[in-house]
């Protein structure tokens, strides 16, 4: 048979392509898809093909199709994949032991407080202590820190210790508090042990003579501890929350793993762990029973410091330990944020600075000497001046070593542009804003309102900024972090035009502030935070195309499904 010779290279080429159809393998393709890669160029693809956990090749629907042959193939029903979302400030663990707690979030008075401890204690009577977390007294009708007398008579017998939802406050019952030793004589650096006066005879509704009001903390013989503790003041109790044992520990684990893929999660920025925790976080991971990748904070305690400055850093594919998590001061709804000027609503009160100068300084030394990033936890302005002043004196001008403010809530005009002079990344928490918006004017005052919460401002800054949701003080779905960062409004939409909302983050940059800038912020980012060959397949599959979704449809999206490491694992 005769062929003409362009029929001849036309048959040639079939020829050459069919010798190439599905000549790669792969475990996974994923197809019919609208993948945003979130690589330097915002890249789209219509599939990708994964083997052995990484991603081998992104491209067209057909070009990926014909080429790899796999074990799973997964249609994604035309939605929008995205790297797996990291949360950049978390507290995983105590995520999970909270559920072992009376979960007193969104409670609307003390009485309701009252009820949910009653009825947790008569489900769990094989509890000794009786714990809690979640009120807010910004959210009852009388916003006074509750007293314990309550509690008292509901629990004679057992210890009880609630704390408050940002961890920064506690009350314990009489019973909690002779269990620690705590007495109207203890002077606590960094905390506070509030406190009321009584007549010997139990009447409360004695008045001090103006005289007497200045030795409140002096031993005053008709005053007495009203149960709440603030900050490093419940640190008394700290031996009750590290003697949770192993298998309790594991279980909180799981927990709160099982939570965290179900809304897109597959790392997690743990603010501050233990030895004890991380190696057991080691040993969960390498006996395939934890899959969650963790980057742990260390806290910075005296041991905490000598075991990693003999051993070193970790980097394994599921944990990273090259961090210390230092505070700085207390939690604004609390009023125990460290302000230049006084509270608005507490003349004279400029809240709480949870140690040294000297002691941050010592810790910065040490970070830097040891390869470790410093992560400080900073509120009020104060905090966040002091602690920009100890980084610029450690780290002298730019640098790779990406030390982090955690939460940078309060910070002044004046003292911003030292972020960008020595290389520091702002980590905030973008629901913060939107939780606090109520009743945060009441603490700063008109003025300093303006300056609080400002996450565009300090995206500037540095070109970026690391988002997280600070869960269990705030809900764990990466979803509302987006929703706030970009809208500035709750979950129910309040307020309406969102919360001053000049410092809303653009759809690309809040993407980016839970993906590739968390990656950046935690040196994972040759591993994660965006959908290239070579990195992990981390990914979720979400109903909505975040980046273009109207308000309402935005707050309807929902996380479908997540992998990690090529696995599904929700």
């Amino acid at each position: 048979m005769n062929m003409t010779r362009p029929s001849f290279f036309f048959v040639l080429s079939i020829l050459l392509c069919a010798c190439g159809f599905k000549q790669e393998q792969a475990d996974l393709v994923v197809h019919n898809a609208l993948i945003h890669a979130v690589d330097e160029g915002n890249s789209m693809h219509q599939a990708m093909a994964i083997r052995n956990g990484r991603i081998v090749e992104l491209g067209p629907e057909r070009q990926i199709m014909n080429k790899y042959s796999a074990g799973q193939v997964l249609d994604a029903a035309g939605r929008h994949v995205y790297p797996g979302f990291i949360d950049g400030h978390c507290h995983f663990l105590g995520y999970g032991l909270n559920k072992q707690k009376v979960d007193l979030s969104g409670t609307k008075s003390w009485e309701e407080v009252l009820e949910r401890t009653v009825a947790f204690a008569k489900a769990h009577p094989e509890k000794t202590w009786i714990m809690g977390r979640g009120w807010d007294q910004n959210d009852w009708a009388a916003k006074e820190f509750p007293d314990r007398t309550e509690l008292d008579l509901l629990f004679p017998d057992r210890p009880v210790l609630l704390q408050r939802v940002d961890g920064h406050a506690a009350i314990a019952n009489a019973t909690a508090l002779h269990h620690a030793g705590v007495t109207s004589e203890m002077r606590i650096a960094g905390g506070q042990i509030l406190g009321r006066f009584t007549t010997t005879d139990g009447d409360r509704s004695w008045t001090p003579p103006e005289d007497v009001a200045e030795i409140v903390h002096m031993g005053y013989p008709f005053w007495e501890p009203t149960g709440v503790l603030m900050d490093n003041a419940f640190s008394v109790f700290q031996t009750i929350f590290d003697e949770a044992d192993e298998a309790t520990k594991r279980a909180a684990l799981l927990d709160a793993q099982r939570a965290c893929f179900a809304v897109g999660l597959t790392m997690v920025c743990d603010a501050g762990l233990d030895t004890g925790s991380i190696a057991l976080i080691q040993r969960m991971q390498r006996e395939g029973e934890l899959k969650m990748r963790v980057y742990a904070m260390v806290t910075d305690a005296p041991g905490n410091l000598a075991h990693f400055a003999s051993r070193g850093p970790i980097q394994e594919e599921r944990l990273v330990v090259r961090s210390v998590k230092v505070y700085a001061d207390g939690a604004l709804g609390s009023r125990g944020a460290l302000l230049k000027a006084p509270y608005s609503d507490l003349p004279g009160h400029h809240g709480l600075q949870l140690a040294t100068r000297e002691h941050f300084a010592e810790v910065a030394k040490w970070c830097k000497a040891n390869g470790f990033q410093m992560n400080t936890h900073c509120i009020g302005d104060s905090a966040n001046k002091l602690l920009l002043d100890v980084y610029a004196e450690v780290l002298g001008g730019t640098n790779d070593l990406r030390w982090r403010i955690e939460h940078g809530q309060v910070v002044s005009p004046a003292d911003r542009p030292r972020f960008a002079s020595y290389s520091i990344i702002p980590s905030v928490q973008p629901t913060h804003a939107t939780s606090d918006g109520p009743w945060a004017q009441d603490r700063l005052g008109p003025e300093r309102i303006k300056h609080a919460y400002a996450y565009e401002e300090l995206r500037q800054l540095m070109g970026m900024v690391a988002l997280g949701t600070d869960f269990p003080v705030e809900g764990i779905d990466p979803l509302q972090t987006f929703r706030s960062a970009v809208l500035r409004q709750d979950a129910q939409g309040w307020p309406e035009g969102g919360y001053h909302p000049e410092n809303a983050l653009s759809p690309a940059d809040a993407l980016k502030g839970m993906t590739i800038w968390n990656a950046l912020a935690s040196f994972t980012e040759k591993d994660l935070g965006s959908l290239e060959p070579g990195k992990f397949a981390d990914f979720v599959i979400v109903d909505q195309d975040l980046l273009r979704a109207a308000p309402e449809a935005l707050r309807k999206a929902r996380v479908r499904e997540t992998y990690l490491h090529g696995e599904k694992v929700y």
